[in-house]
């Protein structure tokens, strides 16, 4: 799931991994979520642009031969890390977004026993997640990221993280638009973040990815449009890889 990164001349380079399709996607494209040339630009063209520049920013700190992920624990809490930490959380957020994806009807994949379970257990059923998650992107102002997580509590809820935003951190959630009204949800989030910053920006993991999808515009600008952000979600359900899905579900106690 992490991208690795690679020692040249004593030097640790941040290299775009090699989706296990990547050579038939970029002949012919993800069927029924992407063009040949929407893929490219994507993935190849964009995750290039984002480890380039987290090398920039990493090279002769000790971060230059960490994985994205761990540049994100590294640096997620520091003020003076963020332009480190948003290109780590852009590369990790759309390498677990293009990892899940598969040509569609190709795979026979299904959410696992086990997963089917908590999300019925959440949501009530797969069709009213659906709904639930295109329900948060349609509020989702901005580019950003929608994800379907496995919390603490071992139970599946929705969070949606604005910009270079990561599930992993309450702190670095960036769901809180600052730029807008401030509700009383808000506040909550708010007072939140100020325990956090009065214990000493200590936090647990709070949540584990299962599904994430990309809602930045170079995502799906070239093959739908400026409005074609919603379409694209319905596309993205139809060619999920359960069987990665179900890989990353923490909660594997037996029914």
């Amino acid at each position: 799931m992490f991208l690795k990164s690679v020692q040249r001349s004593a030097r640790g380079i941040h290299t775009v991994p090699k989706l296990a399709n990547q050579d038939a996607w970029l002949k012919n494209g993800i069927k029924g979520l992407y063009s040949a040339q929407g893929f490219k630009e994507s993935w190849v063209d964009y995750q290039q642009y984002l480890v380039d520049n987290l090398t920039m920013r990493t090279v002769g700190t000790l971060n230059e031969t960490r994985t994205p992920f761990e540049i994100i624990k590294a640096t997620y809490k520091n003020a003076s890390d963020t332009t480190t930490f948003h290109y780590a959380s852009q590369c990790f957020n759309n390498h677990l977004f293009f990892e899940q994806v598969a040509d569609s009807g190709v795979t026979d994949s299904a959410p696992s026993p086990n997963l089917e379970y908590v999300i019925n257990k959440s949501f009530g059923s797969l069709e009213n997640l659906k709904a639930d998650f295109e329900a948060e992107l349609t509020t989702l102002n901005g580019q950003g990221w929608v994800f379907l997580v496995e919390n603490n509590q071992k139970e599946l809820e929705i969070v949606s993280c604005i910009n270079e935003g990561t599930p992993y951190f309450h702190s670095r959630n960036q769901n809180l638009d600052l730029s807008s009204q401030i509700t009383i949800d808000d506040v909550t989030q708010l007072d939140i973040l100020s325990q956090f910053v009065k214990n000493g920006n200590k936090e647990p993991f709070n949540n584990v990815p299962l599904i994430c999808f990309n809602s930045w515009h170079y995502a799906y600008l070239h093959d739908y449009g400026v409005n074609g952000k919603v379409e694209f979600l319905q596309k993205f359900w139809d060619c999920l890889n359960w069987n990665v899905i179900n890989q990353r579900l923490f909660n594997q106690a037996s029914l």
